[in-house]
């Protein structure tokens, strides 16, 4: 159970051994896998739930583990008394390292959300945008059900308004880290173009479902061979893209 990247568990008050569990149970005759994880949810925290996704099937004890998603916003935390005692209900972070009780945990690593940032050019200039005081890159979670080239078409077009062609992945996960420290997110670097033009600047009101979403953000191009700050840091892959652009 997640949401806004964080994983549903619960406390048994008292009892430090039994801390962080995920709400999970055996499957009853005639469910199917979806539907018994809503109803162990339900029982063991009190809260509905809809199905989104298997994330993986462990052989050994047999286990199915499944991503749900609540129906409705929920607090940070709240008790619900259940028939073997009353549990403190709470959200963790979505990490791979994340400590959860007894063998629940085997696939909290599958629930980590890839991220995407786009690297877009025109020519020599590059597309970035004005927000908390900061110059930034559009970039962005990609959804379970997107490709990373398909969340970063779509991170830049609602973050900018410009429809984009990739031209290829300028950084990997493993790159990314190495090149800006190791954060909670696996991040991918993409090289794209605008695949109509644009004006120099603009600013465009974000659409989609994210936090931001209504936010005006002041867009504009500016070139590379000023070395603008990203997010407030020189930034090795902007200087990457620099270096090929002058060359070729």
């Amino acid at each position: 159970m997640t949401g806004l990247d964080e994983l549903l568990v619960f406390d048994f008050p008292g009892e430090a051994e039994l801390s962080a569990i995920v709400p999970g149970g055996g499957i009853e005759e005639g469910e199917t896998v979806p539907e018994t994880a809503t109803r162990e949810v339900l029982e063991e925290t009190g809260i509905e739930t809809e199905f989104v996704r298997e994330v993986g099937v462990r052989e050994d004890p047999v286990g199915h583990y499944v991503q749900l998603r609540a129906t409705k916003p929920l607090p940070e935390s709240w008790e619900h008394i259940r028939d073997d005692g009353t549990v403190r209900c709470r959200w963790i972070p979505v990490r791979a390292d994340a400590e959860v009780w007894g063998l629940r945990g085997d696939f909290v690593h599958a629930l980590v959300r890839k991220r995407v940032v786009g690297y877009v050019t025109r020519g020599r200039e590059l597309l970035v945008f004005e927000h908390a005081g900061t110059t930034q890159l559009p970039a962005g979670r990609v959804d379970s059900h997107e490709t990373l080239e398909e969340g970063l078409v779509r991170e830049v077009e609602e973050e900018t308004g410009v429809e984009v062609e990739i031209l290829s992945e300028l950084a990997d996960g493993e790159e990314f880290a190495r090149l800006f420290g190791r954060h909670e997110h696996e991040t991918h670097a993409f090289h794209a173009v605008p695949v109509a033009e644009t004006p120099d600047e603009w600013t465009h009101h974000v659409s989609g479902t994210g936090m931001d979403a209504g936010m005006a953000m002041p867009c504009r191009w500016v070139r590379l061979d000023e070395r603008p700050l990203i997010w407030g840091n020189p930034d090795p892959l902007a200087d990457r893209l620099r270096l090929s652009i002058t060359e070729g």
